[in-house]
């Protein structure tokens, strides 16, 4: 049998017995927008952090949290928007069974009740919630079914657990025995830690139980140790105790060195509606307990998650811990009030410049949630392969003879590791010992930096003979090199026992030379209670990291110098001895200075400077206006939210602006970079580079070399410089320059300004109304889509209209012109240029020069020019002007109107040539010729005079006899002889 409930301070505890029917053996900027009125009464939001600044970009979206609890009103005002049904498991119910059963729905609103105009806000506002009623109906189903119900939790991303068991030590409880109650739940969570979110765990959260300083169950030999329930010490979950409305520890909550963090015990929240739950209406203001601290610390859970959604279930385990703040007594003063110890400092040697600081009754503090989330967002970068990184070493000592523990004495069992192979994240105890009066004992681990950490301190009543396995989190970042100590020591007379042997298991992560020093806010209060914090020394190598993720000043450090200040907020915070190599800041204005070495730098918040130096650097800006430099080595800039001013020098760099009206200064080598969103401007300068604009009007200098620009979304300048560069303007009105060289230049969508400048160009406009120009050299242009204009300038270019109505100007230089389709209009300028219409109804002028101008489909209009051109109509009714110059007039099938205008022309006819005009034929110039050549319908000139001319008024007109004919206006047939024809 074993007996769960919820853990609310002050209520009627509701016992649930668990009689199972098998035999077995005894849990962005989404600011708040509603009024919520409530919110300035629940004051645990002031004990836990800057909510706001994190609800500035995070409020839980896309995190599930389930409620294992009495079951949730889902109906409720304050729950309805974020709760999902779908979610739900199916074996127990999701509701409450009655109106007593309103803890689960306290729970709830306490992790995410809504944003909107009604009462409370929840700490992760934006979560997912699904109610799973555990304490109930779970009860009422098989062994098998019961542990389904846990292992189900893998469907859920954070789990809250407001419930616990009786610290009682009893054998059910026990997480080392397998045969145990606990020892199968414990097999089912693991299950879900296993598989819960594609491997990266399922986030438990539990409450550590409220069983302090209670005179009823301390008759019981229950006094508020936390160790006395099995669960309280498995290290995949995360226990929360619970503090007062001042951060002191609540008198009601358990202690011991299994917790993780504390939290305030929220008093403001949803309630079942009506007369149900714990007061009329739809509000409490009364809720307490541990059960309150959980779902605290479950929202901010959620929050980290959306902050970095690729945590490991260790990495929101370090991170709480790392980030958590000191509360109640000040550190290096005697516990104070309901406190079960003082603060003291781990083994560790990373944190603050040393020690983890601990407390039983807080853990490692009161949670951070502002710390919490800006460590989450950058903690994969400083521990990318945590799941991987997992360490389990047990080490045994049982002596073959029971060691005796007398009265009045200590009676202790030693376990020596000789050589670092895990670094601590939580060690199981498992102590096997007997007593005949067990409340007369302690039992007390001796770390080897002899750190006390109390297991056992004169708990239970009766005998005792067994084991009991004990979970301890204190001793995080410490490493199981050295000398472990268990004491059992008894302080009474009269009964005695025995010590039978101990075994240690150490979790956590390989030992590494790669060593994280962590820094928060805690920091100028600890160095004055240990000076030697002051100073921190690396002599082991490695890849390492300063975390200054959740300092809220400006940090600065030149990593450059073999010794160097670390200063926040230009006081000199620690001296470091030794090569660092990696950096994460905060929300300061930071300066880094690298060295050597493969720099990493994050900047965080902030307006920060992150200079890399030689090496292959990776620097992260982050939020706010941020000056990165790369210098030598193939460095990854990225510069983040804000204005950014980015500089590259030698090396294959891949740069990054991100988001903001950043300024990029490429320098030397072949470079990536990608503007992001936003105004940028970027000088690519030396080297073969690759530069993408993003969203926004930039403008893009590709400098000398081959350069790739491609201007992206929004009205982009792009200038190739010199060397063969490929320009891309994509989306947006575009304005590019090749510059020297032969480039390609793209316009993309909207209406774009392409000039190839000096080179032989591949210019193409795309869609829409395009300007493009080609500049010196032998240009080719494409208007593509688009009423475009294409003018060649110098040199011998080839002009392609596209679709719709286009002007092509040729310009000096032996042009070639196609005008696509469309009302066409194309100009040859100087030099002997050849224009064609192709579809549409075109107007070709050859100006200068000796051009061919084809009309191609349509009716086109023809303006030769100076020169001697060429003019053919192609289909269509055409009309052609050669103007001055011996021009060639041919137009083809369709009625054509032929102008010679001025000098000798020849007008060329074959067959279907259509009906014709020649208005201006001058029978009198023996240069000026009718080409009837190719019209075979005509044998010969002797046919043509005989069979083929007609006068018709002041007009002649040939007729090959099928329909087809040439008028000459003006002319008599008296005046024509054969030298007017060519057969």
């Amino acid at each position: 049998m074993r007996a769960l409930s919820c853990l609310k301070y002050g209520a009627t505890l509701s016992f649930v017995s668990l009689f199972l029917r098998e035999p077995f053996v005894q849990h962005g900027a989404p600011m708040p927008q509603g009024s919520n009125p409530l919110f300035s009464s629940q004051w645990h939001f002031a004990l836990i952090g800057d909510i706001r600044a994190v609800w500035a970009d995070y409020c839980g979206d896309g995190v599930t949290v389930a409620v294992y609890d009495d079951g949730v009103q889902s109906s409720h005002a304050d729950l309805r928007s974020n709760y999902d049904q779908t979610l739900e498991i199916d074996l127990v119910g999701s509701t409450p069974n009655d109106g007593s059963s309103g803890h689960g729905t306290a729970v709830a609103g306490i992790i995410a009740a809504a944003d909107n105009d009604t009462d409370a806000i929840g700490v992760s506002y934006g979560a997912t919630l699904v109610g799973v009623d555990y304490l109930n109906d779970a009860f009422d189903l098989t062994y098998a079914e019961y542990l389904s119900v846990l292992s189900s939790a893998e469907r859920f991303d954070v789990v809250n657990f407001s419930w616990g068991n009786y610290q009682a030590f009893l054998s059910g409880s026990n997480l080392g025995n397998a045969a145990s109650q606990t020892a199968g739940e414990a097999m089912a969570l693991r299950e879900a830690i296993s598989e819960g979110r594609d491997g990266l765990g399922t986030i438990f959260i539990k409450a550590v139980g409220n069983f302090a300083h209670d005179t009823i169950y301390g008759q019981f030999g229950i006094h508020g140790n936390a160790q006395g329930e099995g669960l309280n010490n498995m290290h995949e979950l995360i226990v929360v105790s619970a503090t007062d409305r001042s951060g002191n520890a609540a008198s009601y909550s358990s202690w011991g060195h299994n917790i993780l963090v504390a939290a305030p015990a929220a008093s403001v929240t949803t309630d079942m509606t009506g007369f149900d739950g714990y007061t009329a209406g739809r509000m409490t203001t009364t809720f307490s307990g541990t059960s309150a601290a959980a779902p605290v610390v479950s929202g901010v859970a959620a929050l980290m998650l959306q902050a970095n959604p690729d945590l490991h279930w260790r990495d929101v385990q370090n991170i709480l811990a790392a980030s958590a703040a000191q509360t109640g007594s000040s550190f290096g003063q005697n516990a104070s009030g309901y406190e079960a110890g003082n603060w003291f400092s781990n083994g560790a040697e990373n944190w603050n410049g040393g020690g983890m600081t601990y407390n039983q009754s807080y853990g490692y503090g009161m949670v951070d949630v502002l710390a919490a989330v800006r460590m989450a967002e950058v903690w994969t970068e400083m521990t990318p392969d945590t799941g991987r990184n997992t360490t389990s070493v047990t080490l045994s000592n049982t002596p073959a003879t029971a060691l005796a523990i007398s009265d009045f004495s200590t009676t202790s069992l030693s376990i020596n590791v000789a050589e670092a192979s895990v670094e601590i994240e939580h060690l199981y105890v498992k102590v096997s010992f007997s007593h005949s009066w067990v409340s007369d004992i302690s039992i007390t681990l001796i770390a080897p930096d002899g750190t006390e950490v109390p297991l056992f301190d004169h708990d239970g009543r009766n005998s005792y003979n067994s084991d009991w396995t004990f979970g301890v989190a204190s001793l995080r970042g410490m490493t199981d090199a050295g000398t472990w100590r268990v004491e059992a020591t008894d302080t009474a007379s009269r009964d005695t026992g025995f010590l039978k042997g101990i075994s240690l298991s150490f979790e956590g992560a390989a030992a590494s030379n790669d060593d994280i020093y962590t820094f928060t806010d805690d920091f100028l209060a600890l160095q004055q209670r240990e000076g030697a914090r002051r100073s921190i020394t690396d002599s082991d190598g490695g890849e390492d990291w300063i975390n200054m993720a959740a300092v809220s000043g400006s940090a600065h450090v030149n990593m450059r110098a073999t010794s160097a200040a670390l200063k926040v907020a230009g006081y000199t915070w620690t001296e470091i001895s030794g090569t660092m190599e990696h950096f994460a800041g905060g929300d300061g204005n930071d300066t880094v200075v690298g060295n050597m070495a493969n720099n990493h730098f994050i900047g965080g918040r902030g307006s920060d400077i992150l200079l890399g130096g030689a090496g292959a650097d990776t620097l992260d800006g982050g939020n706010g206006n941020d000056s990165l430099s790369g210098d030598s080595g193939d460095d990854r800039i990225n510069g983040g939210l804000g204005d950014d001013t980015i500089t590259s020098s030698s090396g294959r760099d891949s740069i990054n602006g991100g988001d903001g009206q950043d300024v990029i200064y490429a320098g030397s080598g072949q470079d990536t970079i990608d503007g992001g969103n936003g105004n940028d401007m970027i000088d690519a300068s030396i080297g073969d580079d690759w530069v993408f604009g993003g969203a926004g009007a930039d403008t893009i200098d590709g400098g000398s070399d081959n350069d790739t620009l491609d201007g992206g979304d929004g009205a982009d300048d792009l200038y190739g410089g010199t060397g063969n560069d490929y320009l891309m303007g994509n989306q947006g009105s575009d304005h590019l320059t090749g510059g020297n060289g032969d480039d390609t230049l793209m316009g993309g969508s909207q209406n774009d300004y392409l000039y190839g400048s000096e080179g032989s160009d591949l210019i193409m406009g795309g869609s829409q109304q395009d300007r493009i120009y080609g500049g010196s050299g032998d240009d080719t242009l494409y208007g593509e889509a688009g009423f475009d204009r294409l003018e060649g300038n110098d040199g011998n270019d080839l002009l392609h209209g596209g679709d719709q109505a286009d002007n092509l100007f040729g310009g000096s230089g032996n042009d070639t012109g196609y005008g696509g389709q469309g009302l066409d209009r194309l100009f040859g300028g100087s030099g002997n240029d050849v224009l064609f219409g192709e579809d549409g109804r075109d107007g070709m002028f050859g100006e200068s020069g000796n051009d061919s101008l084809y009309g191609g489909k349509g009716g086109d209009n023809f303006f030769a020019g100076t020169g001697n051109d060429y003019l053919s109509g192609g289909s269509g009714d055409d009309t052609l002007n050669a103007n001055s110059g011996f021009d060639t007039l041919e137009g083809g099938a369709g009625n054509d109107m032929l102008r010679g205008n001025f000098n000798a022309d020849v007008f060329v006819f074959a067959g279907g040539f259509g009906r014709d005009t020649i208005p201006d034929f001058d029978a009198f110039n023996p240069w000026e010729k009718i080409d009837l050549r190719q019209v075979s319908a005509i044998a010969d000139l002797d046919d043509l005079f005989a069979n083929h001319l007609s006068q018709i008024g002041a007009d002649t007109q040939i007729s090959d006899g099928l329909g087809n004919t040439i008028l000459l206006k003006g002319v008599q047939i008296a005046d024509l002889d054969s030298s007017d024809f060519m057969h």
